[in-house]
C-alpha cells in the first residue's frame, strides 16, 4: 500500500470502504488494518457518522432536542442569525451528527454497534443504525462547513456585545463566558481564540488590560534576565558542582542524600537519610520543620555510631530547604577536638533530579 498519513482526514474512498467491510461483518480493527488506519480512527469514524434508518428524522424524536444549540449546517446561509437554529430546519435535521433516538437492541451492544452486516437486518422493523456511505461524506461536508465559517462580532446584535464587554470589565475570563452563555446567547456562541481576536482588534468595549491572567503573565522571551537561584549557603565552594564525577554520579560510600518528608501541614514530619551505596534509607520524626531539630538527629547519629560516623558521614547532599541552611549547625561535630564531622553540598534550585535516590524513595512513602 502506498504511504498514509494517520493525521489526515479520511477520503472519499475509504468512507466507501469503511460500509463495505462493515457490511461483511469485519470488525473495526480488521478495517484498520486493512485501510492502514488506527482502530481509534475506524471506531470514532463508525460512532460518530452513523445514520438512522426505518422511521423519519424529526427533531421531536431526538435526545438532545432541550439542549441543542447547533447551527450553520445548511450548504447556503443567508442570515446568520435568522438561519442559527437548526433545530427548526427540516433539511438540517438529515445532517444532524448529534441527532440520538433510543434504540433497545442487544446485537448493537456486539462489535461495532451498528446494524451493517447483521443476518436480521432485513426482517428487522426497529429503528436502525447504519454507517451509510453517502450520509457520512453529507455529514462530513456539514461538520467541515460549521468548523470554516468565520464568525463575524458585527453581525451580533448590540445587546450580546455588551453583554461580552461588560463581563470582561469586570474581571471574568473568556473562558469562563462562553461556557456559561445564557440560553438567549447560546445562537452566538464562539470559539473562544475569536473572543480573544475581538478583543485584540478593539472589536468590543473593552481592551487587553480587562484581562486579568493576560497582562499578568510575562510573555515567553521577553524576560531575557536569568533569575538567580544561588542563595548565600551555596556559595565559597558549597555547591554540588564541588563533588567530583565519581561522587556525584555513582554516590560511593560515606556520600548520603538529606531531605524531609512533609505529611499534612504544620504536623510531624520524617527526616529522611539516603544511602545510595547500600540502598538504604533510615527516617526519623520530628516535630517541626526546623534547622535545630535536624541537628539533635544528626548530634544523636555521631554519638551513637563514634567512629562509623565519619565513614558513613563524610559528605552530604540536602536540598535548600529552610532545615538545611544553617551549614554550619550541620558540620559541626559535638567533640571540642574535631573541627568538622562532615562536609554540606547544597543541590540546585528546583533540581531534584540531583539527588533522584532519595526522591523516588519519597514518592513510594507518599
Amino acid at each position: 500500500m502506498g504511504r498514509n498519513y494517520f493525521n489526515k482526514n479520511l477520503s472519499i474512498l475509504e468512507i466507501g470502504n469503511i460500509e463495505f467491510y462493515l457490511n461483511e461483518g469485519k470488525g473495526c480493527s480488521e478495517i484498520g488494518r486493512l485501510l492502514n488506519r488506527t482502530e481509534a480512527t475506524i471506531r470514532q469514524e463508525v460512532k460518530k457518522y452513523s445514520a438512522y434508518f426505518g422511521s423519519q428524522r424529526k427533531c421531536s424524536n431526538c435526545l438532545n432536542k432541550d439542549n441543542c444549540h447547533q447551527k450553520y449546517l445548511c450548504k447556503t446561509i443567508r442570515d446568520k442569525v435568522k438561519c442559527s437554529q437548526c433545530k427548526y430546519c427540516s433539511y438540517s435535521v438529515k445532517v444532524c451528527p448529534n441527532y440520538k433516538v433510543v434504540i433497545d437492541c442487544e446485537l448493537l451492544k456486539k462489535n461495532h454497534h451498528v446494524c451493517n452486516g447483521c443476518e436480521l437486518y432485513f426482517k428487522c422493523k426497529k429503528i436502525k443504525i447504519k454507517y451509510h456511505a453517502e450520509t457520512a461524506i453529507k455529514m462530513h461536508n456539514a461538520v467541515q462547513r460549521v468548523s470554516r465559517i468565520g464568525t463575524k462580532v458585527d453581525t451580533f446584535p448590540e445587546e450580546f456585545k455588551e453583554y461580552l464587554s461588560r463581563l470582561i470589565r469586570n474581571g471574568i475570563s473568556p473562558e469562563v463566558i462562553m461556557n456559561t452563555l445564557p440560553e438567549k446567547y447560546q445562537i452566538f456562541k464562539s470559539a473562544t481564540s475569536s473572543f480573544y481576536e475581538w478583543i485584540d482588534k478593539g472589536l468590543l468595549d473593552c481592551c487587553n488590560l480587562d484581562l486579568r491572567n493576560k497582562v499578568s503573565r510575562v510573555r515567553y522571551g521577553t524576560n531575557t534576565e536569568k533569575r538567580n537561584t544561588v542563595r548565600g549557603h551555596q556559595l565559597n565552594g558549597r555547591s554540588i558542582e564541588d563533588l567530583s564525577e565519581e561522587e556525584r554520579i555513582y554516590r560511593p560510600l560515606g556520600v548520603v542524600e538529606l531531605d524531609t518528608v512533609e505529611g499534612i501541614k504544620s504536623r510531624e514530619l520524617l527526616f529522611t537519610i539516603m544511602f545510595p551505596c547500600f540502598s538504604l534509607m533510615l527516617g526519623f520524626k520530628i516535630k517541626r520543620k526546623t534547622q535545630e531539630e535536624i541537628g539533635k538527629i544528626l548530634d544523636m547519629l555521631e554519638d551513637k555510631l563514634d567512629s562509623y560516623f565519619y565513614v558513613l558521614f563524610r559528605k552530604g547532599i540536602p536540598d535548600n530547604g529552610c532545615e538545611f541552611l544553617d551549614f554550619n549547625l550541620l558540620e559541626k561535630s559535638i567533640h571540642k577536638d574535631l573541627h568538622k564531622r562532615m562536609e554540606i553540598h547544597y543541590t540546585h534550585s528546583y533540581s531534584s533530579y540531583e539527588k533522584p535516590h532519595i526522591e523516588n524513595n519519597h514518592i513510594l512513602l507518599r
